[in-house]
């Protein structure tokens, strides 16, 4: 006698197709809210810089260290909205291999840093 609740294999394929659907739905959810998200960062960024150009001295030590800033927060802020959380993903892994002892020493000092805040 056959168990009325067992599935077959195909009904199993179907429920598993559904399943991965909904895996794929999702992801591409978290990818454009990424994509949104450092676009939304970057034009920030972008009017932050454009917003201390314009609000700072241009002349001396302060409107030297202003343009700098400026430029740095327009700069990131293009970087943001022209690239992908990926291609953002693959320049890290690229700055790594081509600097694998630097990034090291970053991660200790700041590993260093943060267990001596915690621990206040």
């Amino acid at each position: 006698m056959a168990n009325p609740t067992s599935t077959t294999p195909t009904e199993q394929k179907k429920e598993t197709g559904g399943v991965t659907g909904m895996v794929q739905q999702a992801g591409s959810a978290i990818h454009s809210a990424a994509d949104s998200a450092t676009t939304t960062v970057g034009s920030g960024m972008s009017s932050l810089g454009h917003t201390v150009r314009d609000n700072l001295p241009h002349e001396g030590m302060v409107g030297s260290a202003a343009g700098a800033v400026a430029e740095t927060l327009e700069s990131g802020g293009r970087y943001l909205q022209e690239h992908s959380p990926a291609d953002m993903w693959n320049d890290v892994t690229d700055v790594v291999r081509k600097n694998p002892m630097t990034c090291l020493m970053i991660g200790l000092g700041l590993g260093f840093l943060l267990a001596r805040m915690m621990k206040r």
